[in-house]
């Protein structure tokens, strides 16, 4: 690597000495993560190859940040990753168990591992109601692990749950992790945009997939699944904040771009789809980095 050219490109010696650092650390220590994260968030647009260059040892499918650049499924945020953010998972290999500690310990993986627990919440809620054998259906399901923990507490929760991913990977890795609840558990292999509910669900659930859809997409599923609520049914749709703090990191580091989007956005976005307000919320995980709109069948109005 011709680190001159870099210096001309205005990475400065003292930044390129302490990037060599952190690769020879296996990533940055504690006490090296504002600094390192002050690097990206100042790194101008037209440097970003040349950083991903220097630190591009790093940058493989041994750590978080590179299976995030690799994306050895063929997108980003694949089932994979997500299922190592929920599990905390780290390289034990000291060439890399630094970065996997600092991928780990950034506001967007906390917020992601949040959303899982809003999940668990929510169907913890269906069982306190009292609802007789409530179905869910998850739209972007990818390793399932939010299921996988929920029947893990509740294992005699009479719940089904139809999971739509378009990935076989990814429905192979659910199933196999799934394996002692597979009776309450449906496989499809489908896009989503394709996909044709025929029963009505108690709730509609998608934690991230949401992210990489364009507005007009996002409000196309929104009308499209909405109709699919029975009576007490609820659709809830996982976006990251427009004030999501690591979206830089993720973009610099592991080529990882989200549709971020404000509260205003989603409830914009929930009034184009005829949504009365009345059966609109947004929520928010405790970091307000996930938000979650909430929008409730028309039938709640009657039902009530």
């Amino acid at each position: 690597m011709n680190y001159t050219n870099l210096i001309k490109n205005q990475i400065s010696e003292g930044t390129l000495s302490f990037l060599r650092y952190l690769i020879r650390n296996g990533g940055p220590d504690m006490q090296d993560y504002e600094q390192f994260t002050n690097i990206v968030d100042n790194l101008d647009t037209h440097l970003i190859d040349n950083f991903r260059e220097i630190i591009k040892e790093s940058l493989n499918e041994n750590t978080l940040i590179g299976h995030g650049f690799v994306k050895p499924y063929g997108y980003p945020g694949d089932f994979k990753i997500i299922d190592s953010i929920y599990k905390f998972r780290i390289n034990k290999d000291i060439r890399y168990r630094n970065w996997d500690m600092f991928f780990q310990n950034q506001p967007a993986a906390h917020a992601v591992r949040n959303r899982k627990e809003y999940f668990i919440h929510e169907c913890e809620q269906m069982l306190m109601e009292g609802r007789q054998k409530p179905k869910v259906l998850i739209l972007g399901s990818g390793p399932a692990t939010d299921v996988n923990e929920f029947l893990n507490i509740y294992p005699d929760a009479n719940m089904t749950f139809d999971l739509i991913d378009f990935d076989q990977n990814a429905i192979d890795y659910a199933r196999k992790q799934n394996e002692g609840f597979n009776g309450s558990i449906h496989y499809n292999r489908i896009n989503v945009l394709r996909f044709k509910p025929y029963k009505t669900y108690d709730l509609i659930w998608s934690s991230g997939l949401f992210d990489y859809f364009k507005e007009k997409h996002f409000l196309y599923l929104v009308k499209k699944y909405s109709s699919s609520l029975n009576k007490e049914g609820t659709f809830i749709i996982g976006n990251f904040s427009d004030i999501n703090p690591t979206k830089n990191l993720m973009e610099v580091l592991s080529d990882w771009y989200l549709n971020h989007r404000s509260v205003e956005d989603l409830w914009r976005i929930a009034r184009q789809s005829g949504a009365k307000d009345e059966l609109v919320t947004v929520e928010e995980e405790p970091l307000g980095i996930n938000l979650f709109l909430k929008i409730r069948s028309n039938n709640h109005l009657n039902y009530n």
